[in-house]
């Protein structure tokens, strides 16, 4: 990949920079994104409509459907822009998701349908994938949906967990079981099922933090139409392993590990150990050393997906080796800072913390869900033995 810029690249930076500066709403700039809930923020609203606004919000996706038709290269250069200016990078189960699936997979009316009104940041979606005996084997899911006696609808029924903002969404893409004699990988469906439709209810799952951003999701004989099954009945596991590459690549999409890890040298340098700062530790000194030579393998081993996803070609199994090793990048680097606050870290959102101390508690529990969702990492390993080394099953 070639990183040189030309002057009109250099140009097309100077734009996207004026314009995030402009837009962005000073309250969530920040360079290291704290963790702050998995709820949506009304503030990360006004920035999502400001770029759909602006054709930006889907920026990966061509102007037929309703994105800006960046080029590569200005699709790094705005990913770049937005890291240095502090800027949310905009993702979610539309953009990043289901409207890539409905590029490749679906119907002309359902790009029609579905991708303009995602561009635009008018309707929101979420995942109906694990449920609470398929989590990482999701071919195990028992979801079911039945063809309906008018052969234009299928009545689904069952039950959805971790749900990620299944209470704000409008719509849910949902794997289901529509030949239950079939072998567990095959038939298997993808549909898209509107939240408003009777039958459907979901519960709060409430976390450690007293926040709610997961949901369970029930299904009771809800009616879907047939025209919204992707692809064609029984054929759905090859989508959802379609569209798990994209989202592990996605998992991997903060790369404010940089800025994490200075933060890191900053709270070294607020603790003592033996009367000196941490930060003059030469065993912590030398794991800060590894940790910034993992974090540049991860920047440009991103780069490297960035460019095939970006040329139009899928992510591939090196999404595995990105999610894996990213997701265990991330708890060594925490681990590290608990272990430099000492008792401190025992802290949950304690006010009397520094800035850079306040919330890492939580941000290590959230690094060990990085190693479960998306395919848990046991699963990854198997994936890279078996599709990457060739080895047997």
């Amino acid at each position: 990949m070639d990183l040189k810029e030309s002057a009109q690249l250099t140009q097309f930076r100077a734009a996207v920079r004026e314009w995030i500066q402009a837009n962005l709403p000073s309250e969530i700039r920040t360079v290291d994104r704290t963790y702050d809930g998995i709820e949506e923020s009304g503030l990360m609203g006004v920035w999502y409509q400001r770029l759909a606004e602006q054709g930006w919000l889907a920026y990966r996706w061509p102007k037929e459907h309703g994105g800006p038709g960046f080029s590569e290269p200005e699709q790094i250069v705005f990913m770049d822009e937005c890291r240095q200016q502090g800027a949310p990078i905009p993702h979610g189960f539309g953009t990043s998701m289901i409207g890539p699936i409905l590029m490749r997979f679906g119907s002309d009316w359902q790009k029609e349908r579905f991708l303009p009104p995602i561009a635009r940041h008018e309707e929101r979606w979420c995942q109906g994938y694990s449920e609470p005996n398929a989590g990482s084997d999701l071919a195990g899911l028992q979801t079911r949906a039945e063809l309906a006696p008018d052969r234009e609808h299928l009545i689904v029924n069952g039950q959805k967990t971790w749900t990620s903002a299944a209470g704000q969404a409008d719509w849910i893409f949902v794997l289901v079981r529509t030949d239950p004699d079939a072998p567990k990988h095959k038939g298997i469906s993808f549909l898209l099922v509107d939240m408003k439709s009777e039958g459907i209810s979901v519960r709060p799952i409430k976390q450690i933090d007293g926040k709610q951003g997961f949901y369970e999701t029930f299904f009771d004989g809800v009616k879907v139409p047939i025209q919204n099954l992707v692809g064609t009945l029984n054929a759905g596991w090859g989508i959802a392993k379609s569209l798990l590459e994209h989202e592990r690549l996605a998992t991997g999409s903060n790369l404010g590990l940089g800025a994490y890890l200075e933060r890191m040298r900053r709270i070294a340098a607020e603790y003592p150990q033996g009367g000196d700062p941490v930060l003059l530790d030469s065993e912590f000194r030398q794991t800060m050393s590894r940790l910034d030579m993992d974090s540049e393998c991860l920047r440009y081993t991103r780069f490297r997906l960035e460019t095939a996803v970006m040329q139009g070609r899928p992510p591939g199994h090196e999404s595995s080796i990105f999610k894996l090793f990213q997701s265990e990048l991330f708890q060594d680097a925490c681990d590290l800072a608990l272990e430099t606050m000492g008792t401190d870290s025992l802290g949950f959102y304690d006010e009397r913390l520094s800035a850079d101390a306040y919330e890492l508690p939580m941000r290590m529990l959230i690094t060990r869900a990085m190693s479960i969702y998306s395919g848990s990492n046991e699963i990854q390993r198997n994936i890279i033995a078996k599709r990457v080394l060739g080895l047997p099953d």
